[in-house]
């Protein structure tokens, strides 16, 4: 039994050999990196494009493997931490925080500025996402600014002039109500609805409030001026019905759902407007042509748009920090950016590929012209990143703040009481995350501190020292409203 027992072992020993000996990483000469992200053809193009890249900057070939299995942030998370993260990580917008805190993010400010991939090579808003005090973690392999599609066609079709580039919620009140009156008359047997969903957070800043405070220690939904849009929403919800609930979207079609069933249902007539950035085009082209226009979202005094990024991180712990650094340096390449125009896969990482004949004027999509600027300017003077606390996960303030949406779009809660406990729940998040991690509290206590002296200036009518607000909304509208002051200048006195 024993020389049985001997026998299995070595054999087993000489097949795990040959089996290790026949994997493809043994069978190369060449560096290998892995990316977790979804191996389609858009992927598997940049893959080719970064090796001709490598080649032209005089650098040995690479292999770069694509890794589907591992692409879901808590994947990312779990794997980055135990020591097994995949050399490039995608970051998605709320990931690059939890990523780059739990340590799973290399920092990669000096090897960037050797590529110029800095975040002054990109769109102003983007910046939120990819620094940390002023280190830099991610860079860009596109831009996405959500922007409001006008299906044109729709709009004729019912006798409304659609809506300028720039306008206000009022506009938006009636215009929406117009359109819905003329595309619905009695006995319609399916509803047109004037939009797909509100543009919640932009509407939010356009009236000069934020879902955090400027330090983002506290949660400001329960703030009058976000209650007054809570309202105005209900109403475009429940009563007017300028927006469908989720129900009433799932309602439209059993075989699909999510972005392809709104860009179908956009293209078709039955919403006259899209909220969705210019990766929109990629589900688009898919369709029949649509005479399409770009505007801005509504405003109630500050116009500004939501910028959210497609980034790439090194991970910290990868075996080939350089060959993956020189990934996203690959990434401010003539080539790649080209791609991303033609592609329409949002906008390129360098605004000056934005400007292009190409990007402007498809020549195999006339519809489309006169929006593909609109998109690149609009980032570029009016995008602001989306806050992250540092002390909530940004999915459990999406899931807290969405649940008290759905609530008050279904009429089980009334707009106050749906933005108090919204805050209040988001509120207490913040304190679970500093009684679970008390390491955050000296960071957060601080951050406090600065919240008073910030209200204590502005209570006084003394301009605020920006490196004293974390908030990329507030730093943009404190500067708007002339509100800032140059911190050297600032004397740091008791009032």
């Amino acid at each position: 039994m024993k020389k049985l027992f001997l026998i299995s072992f070595v054999l087993l020993l000489l097949a795990s050999g040959a089996t290790y000996w026949s994997l493809p990483e043994q069978q190369t000469d060449r560096p290998i990196i892995y990316w977790a992200v979804q191996p389609d053809a858009a992927k598997l193009r940049m893959r080719d494009l970064f090796y001709a890249w490598r080649r032209e900057q005089g650098l040995p070939p690479v292999e770069l493997r694509l890794d589907a299995a591992n692409r879901d942030k808590t994947k990312k998370m779990i794997q980055g931490v135990s020591g097994v993260g995949s050399d490039l990580i995608d970051v998605w917008t709320g990931q690059m925080l939890p990523l780059q805190s739990a340590g799973v993010l290399a920092d990669i400010t000096e090897q960037m500025a050797v590529y110029g991939a800095t975040p002054a090579a990109t769109y102003p808003g983007a910046s939120s996402e990819m620094e940390v005090a002023g280190r830099q973690y991610t860079f860009p392999r596109n831009i996405v600014a959500s922007m409001l599609w006008v299906n044109r066609d729709a709009f004729a079709r019912y006798g409304v002039t659609p809506p300028p580039r720039r306008w206000t919620i009022e506009e938006f009140d009636r215009l929406g109500r117009e359109f819905v009156a003329a595309a619905n008359p009695p006995g319609s047997a399916q509803p047109v609805y004037f939009i797909n969903h509100v543009p919640r957070l932009a509407l939010r800043r356009s009236l000069g409030v934020s879902v955090f405070n400027e330090t983002q220690t506290r949660c400001t939904l329960d703030d009058p001026r976000n209650i007054e849009l809570m309202r105005y929403i209900r109403k475009w919800v429940i009563e007017d019905k300028l927006v469908p609930t989720r129900e009433a979207e799932q309602a439209f079609a059993a075989d699909t759902s999510g972005y392809r069933l709104r860009v179908a249902l956009f293209a078709r007539g039955q919403y006259g407007m899209l909220s969705l950035g210019r990766w929109a085009l990629i589900l688009m082209r898919e369709l029949p042509p649509v005479n399409l226009a770009v505007v801005e979202p509504p405003h109630g005094g500050f116009p500004n748009v939501d910028v959210t990024v497609g980034g790439v991180g090194v991970y910290a712990g990868s075996p080939h920090p350089e060959i993956a650094a020189s990934f996203l340096g690959f990434l401010t390449s003539p080539a790649y950016n080209m791609e991303v125009v033609r592609s329409g896969d949002s906008l390129p990482p360098l605004p000056e590929f934005s400007t292009t004949e190409d990007f402007v004027h498809p020549a195999a999509y006339p519809n489309e012209w006169g929006t593909h600027e609109v998109f690149a300017q609009s980032a570029a003077n009016l995008g602001i990143g989306p806050p992250m606390s540092p002390y909530v996960l940004p999915s459990v303030f999406s899931r807290i703040e969405n649940d008290a949406y759905e609530s008050l779009a279904a009429g089980r809660i009334a707009p106050a009481a749906a933005a108090v406990q919204a805050a209040d729940r988001i509120n207490r998040e913040i304190q679970v995350t500093l009684e679970s991690n008390p390491s955050l509290r000296p960071q957060y206590e601080e951050a406090v501190s600065r919240q008073k002296k910030i209200d204590a200036y502005r209570a006084a009518q003394r301009p605020v020292p920006e490196s004293w607000i974390s908030n990329p909304f507030h730093r943009a509208y404190y500067r708007a409203q002339g509100w800032l002051a140059d911190a050297a200048a600032e004397p740091e006195d008791k009032l």
